[in-house]
């Protein structure tokens, strides 16, 4: 009876719960339909399998550039890898009891075994290939809407502060340069004597124990040339060559070193080439750098923004960017003495490099007026949108992952369900299951953080390249270049392997190299992606003996703790599900585990059955296995299932989580796995809304939901938690625990210890609090290098220096508003540090607007019409009578009008109404008098010429021969995601109205913007006539950076203590 009763009991429940929920999702749709929408699909895209046949060659395959230099054809073979162990200092590894790094050994007796060779090559390629991108790159230096420029990057006038001024690593062997090249004004760093030139080990043998020599390229008349171009001045050329550092690679394939670690060099062939064009170009520089020895050029006022969108300026150097621009950092076991001046073995490619500035690298032609840099610089540290070209229309910026124990991962995936491949798809090889490297199903790690990456580490690996652009040339065809608003369509597999000779050279040859690389063990163990664990170091090694008791207690609240998601080591066997019916899943054949949706079950969770038996059958595993004098657990242990987890159950910011452009038919379609594709809705996801105007949230400070769409969106993979000592501040986007900019043990560990704190403990992550006189204070942060990060990181300036840029709170609490709707942030909102605009110079205006619109329709809009409508007036001189002149002037006031109510500007603007009130009482007239027919030719003429002088003007400004964009100001403390999050495929109503709010906004700002005002009373202005209409068509409106993942929560502060304790030696 009772065991009815309880079954009762439960379908009840489910049965109100479903209805419920069902409920809950139809209203959180309705609030935010944007959010719930799957991006539009392209109306034309290849079958799968074709080859697109329109698609241009890579400029390796091709004959000529676009300004019409003769280019020599290349193969793959004219590509070889490097081969020598030029990089042996990079990557120290701590062996057996030493614990001094040392460089990784890959003898085997006394040679280096193939596979080994295989892997320095891999790092070769890690540290220098750039798979043709720099045409990519080049093409940003010229038409990227005046954003960035490498090269102004580059300027060696800033060598000595590079670190300090964006985290850049600069390349051993080179100095500043003080004079600028000759005959070409640029300044770029220049070797330090032969101290540039890159060096293998003398002993340094290969399998059959002879030296290693690099690579010729075949022989044959194609491989004679010293250039891949033909070269027009051939005595400017070979000066500038002569100029630039010789490092010891091959220029052909790896291009000409820049100062930079992973950016370097290449002669532009549209500047250096045989052709009208490039000499034009020459001719164009010298006048215009040359000439003031670069001033203007480097020059960073908006004032010269116009100078570097002028279309005649190409420069003289393409930059290429290899993985290790991002990846490559300070070694934090073996940290650099100088950050200015760090040593091959100061570094690690492996660690990923915390201390990078986004915004220092890929807007470094803006300033902070510009709304354009607060975008990327609302990206952390240490971070990158990865869909920041190919955009998804979701500031979604997540770490530059440290790459850690690789072969643990793969063993993981091993045995992690199968993910079902599409045919495009199995077109790359899985060697997860090799030899089976066609199977489908086939096991797959994660490589992306929303687990989006899924058809095999080496498609992940190619994907990557894809990414920071190679094969540009097809792949500004297949999305609109970081614009978007256009609908995407797949970056085709079939077509790159046909078209992109860049491509076939990784796939065919590097990819392996770059496999073995992460993956080889020496006869000593060693790896390089092995942890750097804090026992490696002397302050260290006192710090955990100082902990061992509470380490080793915090051992077994990890393991019942956080396991469950945070270790590859699991129990035989153990699928990992998760379900909102988790309360009456029943364990399946295999003895898996159902975990709950959302992270309101989880408490409840922990103290039911299936939970208790999983840790119990993790000890007990664990336990059975031998030791061999270490802790099994730990050893070889990736500490990640590396499965994909709801973010209704993470709780973190969800912006990373539902980017789309892994989804059916988007760019990264063909690198998605079917399964991907077809993972189901997630459900409501819970969020910050700084816009409501009731004071109430819920306990982890949410007071709103909304729902993404299924089809991938919605989940994170765990993050591994390898070293995670030294790679702080923590989450997937960086945005908890502060940011000291020091790579120090003791920098890494003070870095740690804040954001481990706030990670286990939601109230430390508080910014503010308030005394009795209302006074707002920093918490929880640490004064290590302050007065240093507040000078080179200018906020808000009316509050103390904050920790995290852009973080307003406690300026919103010294100016008394922190209690009133649209301030009382609840985490850390990225807002707009000072009044700033949405900037475009005037050439850029036609790319702009045909890239959304398309050329036929631009012209039409822009042109055409006018010329029609000028031409319908001309016709009606003659024929038009004084009531059609009445009609149209009604009509045209009616126009007039409801635009004005419907957008609401004449709230802001009343005179307005004066607009359609003239054409009113003109078509008065003419219907009062109706045989006023020499007045209606008038009009008609008039008509006519405002027509032509309107199309004339249009098409003037479309060409950028008037003035630019600049919409603004928007104004400071503004959340940058309101408007960096607008869905373009929103419904259109809500669309307008958003644009329609803007517009308000930003009239009002013209209105009563006062940039001396503290109080925030322009903000509050701004933020209610947009707040709410963005935020209706954002597809992502959870702006808060450092919520969630708040399972340390209800540990006790023992427990918190021991766990933290255990973290750090892992």
């Amino acid at each position: 009876m009772s065991v009815l009763l309880l079954s009762s009991c439960m379908l009840a429940w489910r049965a109100a719960h479903a209805a419920g929920t069902a409920a809950e999702l139809e209203h959180a749709i309705e609030r935010y339909p944007a959010a719930s929408v799957a991006p539009t699909l392209a109306k034309h895209a290849p079958a799968e399998g074709e080859v697109e046949k329109d698609a241009p060659f890579d400029e390796a395959g091709a004959t000529k550039t676009v300004g019409g230099v003769r280019l020599f054809p290349r193969n793959e073979q004219c590509f070889p890898t490097e081969t020598r162990n030029i990089f042996s200092e990079v990557d120290k590894v701590v062996t057996g009891d030493d614990h001094t790094p040392r460089p990784m050994d890959w003898f085997d007796g006394h040679t280096v075994p193939k596979t080994a060779r295989s892997a320095i090559m891999g790092q070769n390629t890690w540290m220098l290939w750039g798979e043709g991108n720099e045409a990519f790159w080049g093409w940003v230096q010229e038409n990227g809407y005046g954003i960035a420029d490498f090269l102004v990057l580059l300027n060696s006038k800033n060598r000595e502060h590079r670190f300090k001024d964006g985290g850049l690593i600069n390349q051993p062997g080179m100095v500043e340069r003080d004079t600028p090249l000759t005959g070409l004004g640029l300044y770029i760093d220049g070797p330090d004597g032969d101290k540039i030139k890159m060096h293998a080990p003398e002993n340094d043998v290969g399998a059959d124990g002879k030296p290693v020599e690099r690579v010729e390229k075949p022989g044959g008349a194609e491989h004679d040339h010293q250039t891949f171009f033909e070269v027009g001045d051939q005595s400017l050329y070979d000066q500038a060559i002569a100029q630039l550092g010789d490092d010891g690679v091959d220029p052909l394939v790896y291009g000409y070193p820049s100062g930079v670690v992973g950016l370097r060099l290449w002669p532009n062939p549209d500047f250096f080439g045989n052709s009208p064009a490039a000499k034009k170009a020459r001719e164009h520089w010298n006048e215009q750098v040359v000439s003031d020895q670069g001033k203007r050029y480097y020059s960073t006022d908006p004032r010269d923004a116009a100078f570097h969108a002028d279309p005649l300026l190409v420069r003289p150097f393409r930059v290429s960017m290899a993985c290790s621009f991002c990846h490559i950092g300070p070694h934090p076991l073996a940290p650099p003495k100088d950050l200015e001046h760090p040593e091959w073995g100061e570094m690690s490619s492996m660690i990923g490099n915390q201390y990078w500035l986004p915004s220092n690298a890929f807007t470094n032609l803006k300033k902070p007026e510009s709304f354009l840099w607060q975008f990327v610089a609302s990206q952390q540290p240490g971070t990158i949108d990865t869909s920041l070209v190919a955009t998804d229309h979701i500031n979604n910026p997540n770490t530059i992952n440290a790459i850690f124990e690789v072969k643990a991962r793969l063993e993981r995936a091993a045995v992690n369900p199968p993910e079902e491949q599409s045919k495009r798809n199995l077109m790359l090889r899985g060697i997860e299951d090799a030899p089976l490297v066609t199977l489908d199903p086939r096991h797959t790690p994660r490589v992306l953080l929303d687990g989006a990456d899924s058809i095999g580490i080496e498609g992940a690996l190619l994907r990557v390249y894809l990414n920071i652009g190679a094969y540009s040339e097809q792949w500004r065809r297949v999305q609109n270049t970081i614009v978007g608003f256009v609908p995407q369509r797949p970056f085709d597999i079939a077509t790159i392997k046909a078209k992109s000779v860049y491509w076939k050279t990784t796939e065919h040859f590097r990819a392996e190299e770059l496999e073995n690389f992460f993956t080889y063990v020496t006869q000593s163990g060693a790896t390089v992606a092995q942890p750097m664990k804090l026992a490696s170091t002397e302050e260290g090694l006192a710090r955990i003996a100082a902990n061992k008791v509470d380490s080793d207690k915090g051992r077994d609240v990890f393991i019942q703790n956080c396991a469950i998601c945070h270790s590859s080591k699991q129990p035989p066997s153990l699928p990992i599900t998760f379900s909102r019916d988790w309360r009456t899943a029943k364990a399946d054949s295999l003895g898996g585990i159902t975990l709950p949706m959302d992270f309101a079950d989880w408490d409840a969770f922990k103290l039911s059955k299936p939970w208790l038996d999983y840790v119990n059958r993790l000890k007990h595993y664990i336990d059975a296995q031998p030791n061999n004098g270490q802790d099994f657990f730990a050893k070889d242990n990736y500490l990640s299932t590396d499965v994909r987890v709801p973010i209704t159950l993470v709780g973190t910011n969800s912006q990373r989580a539902v980017g789309t452009n892994g989804m059916r038919g988007q760019v990264w379609d063909n690198f998605s796995s079917e399964t991907y594709k077809s993972l189901p809705a997630v459900g409501l996801v819970h969020f910050f809304n700084p816009f409501r105007k009731t004071r109430a949230v819920d306990k982890w400070g949410n007071n709103d939901e909304y729902a993404p769409p299924g089809g991938g969106p919605g989940y994170y993979r765990p993050a591994s938690l390898v070293s995670i000592w030294a790679t702080a501040p923590l989450l997937h986007n960086n945005a908890l625990g502060i940011y000291n900019r020091d790579p120090s043990v003791k920098g890494r560990l003070e870095a740690y210890d804040d954001a481990i704190d706030k990670l286990l403990d939601n109230s430390k992550r508080a910014v503010t609090d308030t005394s009795a006189h209302g006074a707002a204070r920093l918490v929880n942060v640490y004064p290590a290098q302050k007065e240093a990060f507040c000078r080179d990181h200018p906020a808000d300036q009316s509050m103390e220096c904050s920790a995290l840029r852009g973080d307003f709170r406690r300026s919103f609490a010294a100016a008394g508003v922190a209690d009133q709707p649209g301030f009382r942030d609840t985490g850390f909102i990225y807002r707009t540090t000072k009044d700033s605009w949405i900037d475009f110079a005037p050439r850029y205006i036609k790319p702009l607007v045909t890239g959304v619109l398309g050329e036929r329709w631009a012209a039409f809009l822009f042109l055409y019409v006018w010329l029609l409508l000028g031409v319908i007036a001309i016709v009606l001189i003659f024929v038009g009578q004084a009531r059609l002149a009445g009609g149209l002037l009604a009509l045209l006031a009616a126009v007039l009008a409801a635009l004005l109510r419907v957008s609401g500007v004449d709230t802001i603007f009343a005179w307005l109404w004066l607009i359609p009130l003239v054409p009113l009482v003109f078509a008065v007239g003419f219907f009062r008098f109706p045989n006023w027919r020499f007045a209606a030719r008038v009009f008609f003429v008039l008509s006519a010429v405002v027509f032509f002088v309107i199309g004339g003007t249009a098409k003037a400004f479309l060409d950028g021969r008037l003035i630019g964009i600049n919409i603004g100001p928007i104004p400071r403390g503004t959340p940058v995601n309101l408007i960096m999050n607008i869905n373009p495929d929103a419904p259109t109503v809500d669309l307008l109205n958003a644009v329609a709010g803007l517009t308000r906004g930003v009239l009002l700002m013209q209105r009563d913007d006062d940039p001396e005002d503290h109080s925030f009373k322009a903000l509050d202005e701004f933020q209610r006539e947009v707040g709410p209409a963005l935020l209706k068509a954002s597809k992502c409106p959870d702006f808060v950076l450092d919520r969630g993942h708040w399972f340390g929560q209800a540990l006790t502060d023992d427990e918190k203590r021991q766990l933290k304790a255990f973290l750090e030696t892992l």
